[in-house]
């Protein structure tokens, strides 16, 4: 007997997280960073940075950026000279110049700044197009999970008509997440009612707040409605995501039901997780789909 239906069919709208819960690095971001920042560093200027100390940099250089500029600077005022370079775009290439000067040990103006832009525009737009297939790649389980959901009708073990609830994606991310989506075919066509993907997709970045600020999950409820029949309310609503604080205790201080995949070895312990129901976190989506399949009357 799979239950799987029966354990989901309270929902109308199900939402993912998608950096560690769709999608995952397929190369470590270091070693990329590594990789660009040397092939345009090493050839012009002969220096050479350790993969670790970029490692480092990165993690110290982005918990400080994220600080003074939150949200990919969404709403911090900079002044630039060419104003066709958006927030993000200038958060980024304030991200990855502090990281090779940090790495490097050298000053702004010991390494010149149009091969530290070069790098950055380089490293954008990798992560964004990734027409190499090396920065991102689906989780897995995935696409069997997604396609479990969105199988409609009836079946043996549900004799009831199953209808399948509106997909959607509710991340802290910036304006590059619908191409970067589309890349590994993970939402429907523009346009498109029916077929396989997900329904719409809510960045923080597009709406001004980041998880776990309840905003971004009504944000996310109202544009479910609005494709819907009738009003989603939101204990109909279930949001599955990696982050104690932002995914899971985000979502349920909105209304929602929430569950945990993939949670960081480096979270487990925190007070944030601590406060997660233990039977509301899985090692991953396979995990997550298995013990709905099994488990008679999962409790929510």
């Amino acid at each position: 007997m799979n239950y799987f239906r029966k354990n989901l069919s309270r929902f109308r709208l199900i939402t993912f997280d998608v950096t560690d819960t769709l999608l995952e690095y397929a190369t470590p971001p270091e070693g990329y960073y590594a990789q660009v920042i040397n092939s345009v560093l090493k050839p012009n200027i002969g220096l050479l940075i350790d993969e670790q100390a970029i490692a480092h940099s990165f993690g110290s250089c982005f918990r400080v950026l994220k600080t003074q500029h939150p949200n990919f600077g969404c709403s911090t005022s900079t002044r630039r000279i060419d104003e066709r370079v958006e927030n993000w775009q200038w958060w980024w290439r304030t991200l990855v110049e502090r990281v090779i000067l940090d790495a490097a040990k050298r000053k702004p103006d010991e390494i010149p700044s149009a091969l530290l832009l070069k790098i950055a525009d380089q490293l954008i737009e990798d992560y964004t197009c990734d027409s190499a297939g090396v920065c991102w790649k689906k989780r897995l389980g995935v696409d069997d999970f997604l396609q479990q959901l969105q199988a409609s009708g009836r079946s043996n073990e549900t004799p009831v008509p199953y209808s399948p609830p509106l997909l959607g994606i509710v991340s802290n991310f910036d304006p590059r997440l619908e191409t970067i989506l589309r890349r590994h075919r993970l939402l429907k066509p523009s346009g498109a009612c029916d077929g396989e993907g997900i329904d719409f997709v809510v960045s923080s970045y597009e709406i001004g707040t980041e998880k776990p600020d309840p905003r971004i999950f009504h944000t996310a409820l109202r544009r479910a409605s609005a494709l819907a029949d009738g009003v989603i309310q939101p204990h109909e609503a279930l949001h599955i995501g990696n982050l104690c604080r932002e995914d899971y205790h985000g979502a349920r201080g909105a209304g929602w039901h929430a569950l945990l995949v993939n949670v960081p070895s480096k979270s487990r312990d925190s007070e944030q997780c601590r406060n997660v129901l233990g039977h509301h976190i899985f090692k991953g989506i396979p995990e997550l789909q298995s013990c709905l399949s099994v488990d008679p009357s999962f409790p929510w």
